[in-house]
Parts: C-alpha cells; structure tokens; sequence
C-alpha cells in the first residue's frame, strides 16, 4: 500500500539524520520501504514522504507508537501537523 505523508519540521538535516539512521530500519523490517522523502522547494519546513506499507494497520501501528513519536518530535517533527494519505493504485 502507498501512502503520502506531509508534515511540519523544524530543521530537514536534523530530521533526515534520524529518519534515515533509526526510522527507515524500523520501517523496513515492518515490511515497508521509503520510496521518496524531501522538503518543498518554497518551504523547507514541509516534508513530503512516499511510502510503502504493507497495510494501513502497519502506519497506524508506528503513529501509535510513543516511543516512535517521542524520536519523531525530538527530531523536530510537529507531529500535530502529520497528514497521511493512503493512495488507490
């Protein structure tokens, strides 16, 4: 399944840092896999993520998650702001 997330940041470096060092491991071995991550070119402050997930329940069992939400807003997630948008494809 893919999915689109968005959401404010506060520094792309810093949260790329850990995204890309603790959270993709712990996607992949959920089975799913990072297909596009950046920042807009206007806002650097609005991520955009393109996902894949085995399952909705598999999202929604890492946005339940507080400690994965906990390292989410230590890496400057405003995690307030997350909009995910699961595509038909």
């Amino acid at each position: 399944m893919i999915f689109l997330l968005q959401e404010e940041i506060d520094d792309y470096e810093k949260f790329s840092q850990w995204f890309n060092n603790d959270a993709v491991p712990q996607i992949e071995a959920a089975g799913g896999r990072v297909l596009v991550q950046g920042v807009e070119l206007g806002n650097e402050n609005m991520l955009h993520l393109v996902m894949e997930s085995p399952d909705q329940e598999t999202v929604g069992a890492f946005m339940a998650d507080e400690q994965f939400t906990a390292d989410r807003i230590a890496a400057g997630v405003h995690v307030e702001t997350t909009q995910v948008t699961f595509l038909k494809g």
